[in-house]
C-alpha cells in the first residue's frame, strides 16, 4: 500500500482505505505496479492509430497510382463526348448590289417590306437560313429586318457611268457573265445566244451590269457595243427566195438605196466631160460598186449590222456567224441546205460568211440576186 495519497500527497495511516485529507480511495497496488500496467495500454492505442493511418495511406497511394489516370481519362472522355455548341455567328458587312427590300422576316412569301437598302449601301449582320429552308438571308445587326443575301455582296458595287434603265436585250451570241467587271473575277455563268437579258448600266471600264435570273447582278464585257445593239429597234425579216423580198421594212430600205444609186449615176451621166472617154471612165467607176448602209437592229436574237445593194443582188449582214444565222432562219421555217443555200426557182439565195468588202460590216450575210 502507498504511504502517501496519490491524489493530494498527504501521508496515509496504515490500513486506511481512504485519504484522511481529500477522501480519495487508496489503491492497493503500488505506484510502480500502476506505472508498469499503464505503458502497454498507451502503446497498444498508438499502434492501433498507426495501423489505421497506414491503411489509409495505402488506399490513397493505390488510388493515385492505379485508379487516378483511369478516372481522369474517363472524365475527359465524357467531357469530349459532350456536344460543343457552335461558335456564335460573327457579324459581317455586305453591300446592296441593287436596291434591296428589307423584310420583317427571312422570306419573300408572307413577309412585309419594312424599307429599302439603296444600291451600294452597307449593312451588317449574320447570315441565316431563310424560312424556305434553302435561301440565305442577312439578319440585320440592329434587329430591324432581313435582306435576301442574293442581292448583297461582300464587295462594294462599281459606279455606273450610264444607266440603261433595265432595258431588255436578246443576246446575239454566247456571253460570259462575271461576278465583277473584271475577267479575273469569278465566272458566274455563260448565257446562250437568244437569251433575254436585263441591262442595268455601264461601268467605266466598258462592262455592262446585268440582272441575274435568280437575283443579284453580273457583268458582261463590251458594254458599249451591247448598249448600242440594245438601243436598236427590232426589225422584221420575211425572206422570199423566189422574189428576193426581205419584208416590207427592208424592201423599203433597199428601194431608198437603189434610188440614191440611180440618182448618183444620172448626176455623173449629165455632168460635162472633156471627152466621151472621160464620161465612160467616170460612169464605169460606179458601175458594179456595192452601196452599204449600217444598221443597229435586232432580229430574233440576231444583230442586223448593215444592208447592201450590189450590182445585181442584195445582202443583209449580221454580227453572228453563218451557223447561228442559219439556225435562227431554220427555226422560222426557212428551208436551208447544209451549205447555206436556199432553194429558189430562178434566183440565187444563201446564207454564208461575209466576204470582201462586206466583211467589214458583219460576220455573215443573207444574200439574194441573179
Amino acid at each position: 500500500m502507498s504511504k502517501f495519497c496519490l491524489q493530494c500527497g498527504a501521508a496515509l495511516n496504515a490500513g486506511a482505505r481512504f485519504c484522511g485529507e481529500c477522501g480519495a480511495p487508496v489503491s492497493a497496488a503500488s505506484p510502480k505496479a500502476k506505472a508498469a500496467n499503464h505503458p502497454p495500454a498507451k502503446k497498444s492505442n498508438w499502434m492501433l492509430i498507426g495501423g489505421v493511418a497506414g491503411a489509409i495511406a495505402l488506399v490513397i497511394a493505390y488510388y493515385f497510382i492505379f485508379l487516378h489516370d483511369d478516372a481522369s481519362s474517363g472524365l475527359e472522355d465524357r467531357v469530349a463526348d459532350q456536344p460543343v455548341e457552335a461558335e456564335a455567328a460573327v457579324a459581317k458587312v455586305y453591300y446592296a448590289m441593287l436596291e434591296a427590300n428589307i423584310r420583317d422576316k427571312a422570306s419573300t412569301q408572307g413577309s412585309t417590306v419594312l424599307g429599302k437598302l439603296p444600291r451600294g449601301e452597307s449593312a451588317s449582320g449574320k447570315v441565316i437560313l431563310g424560312e424556305d429552308g434553302t435561301s440565305d438571308w442577312l439578319e440585320l445587326a440592329d434587329g430591324k429586318g432581313f435582306v435576301a443575301l442574293v442581292n448583297l455582296s461582300e464587295i462594294q458595287p462599281p459606279e455606273l457611268s450610264k444607266m440603261l434603265d433595265d432595258k431588255k436585250w436578246t443576246a446575239n451570241e454566247a456571253l460570259d457573265v462575271w461576278a465583277q467587271p473584271d475577267p479575273a473575277s469569278t465566272l458566274i455563268e455563260r448565257v446562250a445566244a437568244g437569251t433575254s437579258i436585263t441591262l442595268v448600266g455601264l461601268t467605266a471600264n466598258d462592262y455592262v451590269e446585268v440582272k441575274l435570273p435568280k437575283g443579284g447582278v453580273g457583268y458582261i464585257a463590251g458594254g458599249e457595243r451591247i448598249a448600242k445593239l440594245a438601243s436598236g429597234k427590232p426589225i422584221a425579216i420575211a425572206f422570199n427566195a423566189n422574189t428576193c423580198s426581205f419584208g416590207p421594212e427592208l424592201d423599203a430600205m433597199f428601194a431608198t438605196i437603189g434610188n440614191r444609186v440611180r440618182a448618183n449615176y444620172k448626176a455623173l451621166e449629165n455632168k460635162e466631160y472633156p471627152s466621151e472617154e472621160a464620161r465612160s471612165k467616170a460612169l464605169a467607176s460606179i458601175e458594179g460598186r456595192s452601196t452599204f448602209q449600217k444598221l443597229e437592229r435586232n432580229f430574233e436574237g440576231l444583230t442586223v449590222t448593215a444592208i447592201a445593194q450590189h450590182y445585181e443582188s442584195q445582202s443583209v449582214y449580221f454580227a453572228e456567224p453563218a451557223s447561228r444565222v442559219i439556225e435562227v432562219f431554220r427555226s422560222k421555217g426557212l428551208r436551208i441546205g447544209r451549205d447555206g443555200s436556199i432553194p429558189s426557182s430562178d434566183l440565187f439565195a444563201a446564207i454564208g460568211s461575209a466576204a470582201g468588202e462586206g466583211g467589214r460590216y458583219g460576220k455573215s450575210d443573207l444574200s439574194c440576186g441573179v
